[in-house]
């Protein structure tokens, strides 16, 4: 699962662990609104609780990867049941970004009080996008870190039953919809529970696809950041006679750049 994944490359603490996995499971969802494979939607939050913020990001292919600006919250983390809203706090401000390679194709910023994932997927999409939506998000951790996440957006399109959308929010209002989350077998089987729930058989499953991490770091990229740096910091580092160790901060992947790459990036800035 991408979410464990991430979890375990960022070193995160059970809350910290089930913020990402809610995020990612958030901007997964918007993702699905891609219209190729190379489209990337992120989503950024900043938030008054403990966690600070997160910063996720997802393909139309389905590839996932972010991080918490916190990794460990030492009064919290102990705390069972695992609440990510005392780690989110009472408000935040989002930012949901489309983006093909070297363009930006739809921005928006949303204020959000509580910053909850599934409360601020409804604001973008009844306010910003004029939407009708419903959200749920479910995960599965405990003091040992993350299980689990699974997460369901549901839409009324402009030629369906209004009642028929009410009583599938009703469901999941009243939580009906959390055992259906809880099963082993989702998402094989979603339609029948899904009628049975809302007492209605006008539902149509848009969307389901394979999720996986992927990160689009690699070490080229990771030498350019280091050309970044001025002219006299390369020479120390090159004279120093020290590897320098990278590690990208939406994967955890760590890089090690040896003598000889930054002397190749050194000359190339004197080139």
């Amino acid at each position: 699962m991408t979410a464990k994944t991430l979890e375990a490359r960022h070193l995160s603490g059970p809350l910290a662990g089930a913020v990402l996995a809610e995020s990612l499971a958030a901007v997964a969802l918007m993702s699905s609104d891609a219209a190729s494979d190379e489209e990337a939607w992120m989503l950024r939050m900043h938030t008054s609780g403990a966690i600070g913020g997160v910063l996720v990001e997802a393909t139309g292919a389905g590839r996932l990867r972010g991080f918490t600006n916190q990794k460990t919250l030492d009064d919290l983390d102990g705390v069972l049941p695992i609440d990510t809203s005392a780690a989110v706090g009472e408000s935040g401000s989002v930012q949901v970004v489309s983006t093909l390679p070297g363009r930006i194709l739809n921005q928006a910023v949303l204020q959000v009080a509580p910053p909850q994932l599934r409360f601020v997927l409804g604001r973008y999409y009844n306010d910003s996008l004029q939407i009708p939506t419903g959200c749920h998000i479910w995960v599965e951790a405990d003091d040992g870190g993350l299980h689990t996440a699974r997460a369901m957006l549901m839409q009324r399109m402009e030629d369906s039953d209004q009642q028929t959308f009410i009583s599938l929010l009703e469901a999941l209002e009243k939580g009906r919809l959390d055992v259906l989350m809880r099963e082993r077998v989702w998402p094989r089987d979603i339609v029948n529970p899904l009628r049975d729930a809302a007492g209605c058989d006008k539902i149509l499953v848009r969307d389901q696809r394979p999720l996986s991490f992927g990160c689009r770091c690699n070490k080229e990229k990771v030498l350019g950041v280091l050309g970044s740096l001025s002219k006299s910091e390369l020479q120390t580092m090159v004279h120093a006679g020290e590897s320098q160790q990278v590690t990208c901060h939406m994967c955890g992947e760590g890089y090690t750049a040896d003598v000889e790459d930054l002397r190749g990036v050194l000359g190339r800035m004197e080139a």
